[in-house]
């Protein structure tokens, strides 16, 4: 679990749900989320949505990457939904 992604979705999404899922989390992860939210909770929520926007950017990035060299797919090639089985196909296969 991404404690960026858990925190963006929580401020924008769900704030008034964050403290209780925070409780919902091994205490491993609730710490890590904790961290991060710590240093995100005071920004607004312009900036929020932002960094929300990078990081999802990244993840794609990241994705497109990885199948490429584990299967030499190119997902940007393939129609939206055969990109979005194979991301789901190759997510299955990392876990």
């Amino acid at each position: 679990m991404n404690p960026e992604v858990f925190c963006y979705l929580g401020l924008l999404r769900f704030p008034e749900q964050l403290e209780a899922s925070l409780a919902l989390l091994p205490e491993v992860e609730r710490l890590r989320v904790a961290t991060v939210l710590a240093q995100l909770k005071d920004l607004p929520k312009s900036e929020l949505i932002a960094r929300w926007g990078r990081q999802r950017e990244l993840e794609y990035l990241d994705m497109r990457r990885a199948a490429y060299e584990r299967k030499r797919i190119n997902l940007d090639e393939l129609t939206p939904t055969l990109a979005q089985l194979c991301t789901g196909w190759l997510s299955n296969l990392h876990d």
